[in-house]
C-alpha cells in the first residue's frame, strides 16, 4: 500500500514536471531593466568616442604616410621609385577606405542589430558614385561601366540614408541633418542637443530629456 502510495506520488510529480513550459516569461520589472531605453543606442557614448577617436587618427596617420612617403619615392627615382609609389598608393586606399567602412558598419550597429549591412553598403555606395564621376574612374572603369557605377553608388547611397533614418525611427535613437562641414550645426529631428548653434526641433525625446 505504501509503495503504491509513493508510486502514485512519482507519477504525479512526472505529469506536473510535464506539463510546466520549458520557458520563462520574464516579469514587466525584468523587461524594463533589460529593455534599452529610448534615445540611447546600442554602443556607450565612452565607446563611440573611442572608436571615432580612433579611426581618425588611423585615417590621418596612414593617409599622411601616403602623402609622404609618395613624393619621395618620386625624388628618389630608380628601382626604389616604383616600391615606395605603390607602398604609398596602398597607404592612402586603406588610410580612407578601411575607417570609412568601419564607421559605416558600427554606425549601423550602433542602432540596431545587423544595421551595419546598411552602413557598409552607403559606404561602397559612395566609393561608387566618387569612382563613377571622376575622370580616374572613367579610365580605371572604363565608358561601359563607369555611368553604371556611377548611378548604381547614387542608388545605393539613397537607399542605405533611408534605411538609417527606418532603423533609427523604429529603434528610436536621437536623429540629425547636418551639412557635410565639419562643425556645421545640426537640426535635430528626435533627440536634444547642448550645442546653442543647433537646432531642436520638438520631439518626445527632447521633452523626455528635459
Amino acid at each position: 500500500m505504501v509503495g503504491n502510495t509513493k508510486a502514485a506520488r512519482r507519477k504525479a510529480r512526472k505529469k506536473n514536471s510535464a506539463a510546466q513550459p520549458t520557458f520563462w516569461a520574464p516579469t514587466r520589472q525584468a523587461r524594463a531593466q533589460t529593455a534599452r531605453p529610448n534615445g540611447t543606442f546600442r554602443f556607450s557614448d565612452r565607446f563611440i568616442t573611442r572608436t571615432s577617436t580612433a579611426l581618425v587618427v588611423f585615417m590621418f596617420v596612414f593617409i599622411g604616410a601616403g602623402l609622404i612617403i609618395g613624393p619621395i619615392g618620386v625624388n628618389i627615382g630608380g628601382d626604389a621609385e616604383e616600391t615606395l609609389v605603390i607602398l604609398a598608393v596602398w597607404l592612402l586606399g586603406i588610410g580612407t577606405v578601411l575607417p570609412l567602412l568601419l564607421s559605416g558598419i558600427l554606425g549601423g550597429e550602433a542602432i540596431v542589430a545587423g544595421g551595419g549591412f546598411i552602413g557598409f553598403f552607403l559606404i561602397v555606395g559612395l566609393f561608387a558614385f566618387v569612382a563613377g564621376g571622376t575622370d580616374q574612374g572613367l579610365e580605371l572603369l572604363g565608358p561601359v561601366w563607369a555611368p553604371w557605377a556611377f548611378g548604381g553608388g547614387l542608388t545605393l547611397m539613397v537607399l542605405a540614408g533611408a534605411g538609417f533614418w527606418i532603423i533609427g525611427w523604429i529603434a528610436r535613437v536621437p536623429m540629425w541633418l547636418q551639412a557635410p562641414v565639419l562643425g556645421a550645426p545640426r537640426l535635430f529631428v528626435r533627440g536634444s542637443s547642448k550645442n546653442a548653434a543647433d537646432v531642436v526641433i520638438p520631439n518626445e525625446l527632447d521633452e523626455q530629456h528635459r
